[in-house]
């Protein structure tokens, strides 16, 4: 659907990034980035190569876009997003992330070709269902980051 229409909001480019990667050998994955209350969550297309971590996603923030595949970890991946992720009052946002959803696992390829928002929603539960570690304890966020 993001290809006929040209345009894709964040969850509908991590699909298609997922869907490219898995041509090329790599895993179908999303991961969840989480915000506080005061802004939007981000999806975003996690790869392995070399065994470090990079990704791929659709913003229409520039800073929150690809990211090479030199992170350690999905934590540090991550944390790179974190300066930038700032709502429209400036404040950083970004608080938790989950663990990728494999969407090759899912036991259909519906996701591939499912048009519309009810595609999109069936993925948008199931990853909101995966679990999400927190990048702060509360105590820190309650002081301002």
């Amino acid at each position: 659907e993001s290809v006929r229409q040209n345009h894709a909001h964040c969850l509908e480019g991590a699909c298609l990034g997922a869907h490219i990667l898995s041509l090329h050998g790599y895993g179908a994955l999303l991961m969840d980035l989480r915000a506080s209350a005061k802004d939007d969550d981000h999806i975003v297309t996690p790869f392995k190569k070399n065994g470090r971590f990079g990704c791929l996603s659709v913003s229409n923030h520039e800073s929150l876009r690809f990211r090479n595949p030199v992170y350690r970890s999905l934590r540090e991946l991550t944390m790179s997003y974190f300066d930038d992720y700032m709502n429209g009052d400036g404040q950083r946002t970004l608080r938790c992330y989950s663990l990728p959803l494999d969407l090759q696992a899912r036991g259909n390829s519906d996701w591939i070709l499912e048009r519309g928002l009810e595609g999109s929603r069936a993925v948008a539960v199931e990853i909101d269902e995966v679990r999400h570690f927190m990048l702060f304890e509360k105590r820190e966020i309650k002081t301002g980051l």
